[in-house]
């Protein structure tokens, strides 16, 4: 389901989407994400830069450098700063809900994603042009800036275990129509059930089809 709730002024708005995987729910708030997080980074070498409970991390956007503030919220703090390349993944969660983890990942020529679902064959993505933040009931915040004639972009990304390269399938803010889905089962067509299955289905709603990935297998054909 997708919630619209929209405050404009001028011909300018920046709006924020609060994805809660846990819901399959996107709401689209007229606010700023909170971008400062608690969380673990695990570097391409193996190393785990962990958060201590007064330190915070910044969330990236594009393809930034990541910043971690130690004692973020007193005189004495410092800043260290961690390499695009050099990372493998962000662990993070809000302060007030560190049940809820959050995943994003570096991805070349692309910039940070979003990890919305992960399997053993098969992950999805979401890329925000604006950036991220989570909220304090743990949900996803996805900033979007829309002008009169355009929006800024969000990019839904498919990638299969072992590939390198991820799968551009569309917008992750509009409703889903034929050729969305068209790419999805083009790119699984090596599980022809669930791309048929993906194929007939009516739902519009973008998040509830990537979800049927969940049962992507192709080792039953």
């Amino acid at each position: 389901m997708i919630i619209f709730t929209k405050n404009r002024t001028m011909n300018r708005q920046t709006i924020k989407i609060t994805l809660l995987s846990f819901l399959c729910t996107i709401i689209l708030f007229s606010a700023q994400a909170s971008g400062f997080v608690q969380g673990r980074i695990y570097l391409k070498d193996g190393r785990v830069v962990e958060c201590a409970e007064k330190d915070r991390i910044k969330l990236p956007k594009h393809s930034q450098d990541v910043k971690l503030l130690r004692r973020a919220f007193y005189k004495d703090k410092s800043k260290e700063i961690y390499r695009f390349e050099e990372i493998d993944s962000i662990v993070c969660w809000h302060a007030a809900s560190p049940q809820h983890l959050r995943k994003f990942i570096p991805a070349p020529n692309i910039g940070w994603l979003w990890v919305y679902m992960e399997t053993p064959y098969i992950g999805a993505y979401v890329y925000s042009q604006k950036g991220y933040g989570i909220d304090n009931n743990g949900g996803i915040e996805v900033l979007v800036k829309l002008r009169s004639l355009s929006r800024s972009r969000t990019t839904y990304y498919l990638r299969k275990t072992g590939d390198s390269e991820f799968y551009d399938v569309g917008s992750a803010s509009r409703n889903a129509k034929n050729i969305f889905r068209e790419r999805i089962a083009a790119y699984i067509s090596d599980d022809p059930e669930l791309a048929e299955i993906i194929l007939q289905s009516d739902s519009k709603n973008r998040s509830k089809t990537i979800l049927k990935l969940n049962d992507y297998n192709p080792t039953n054909h």
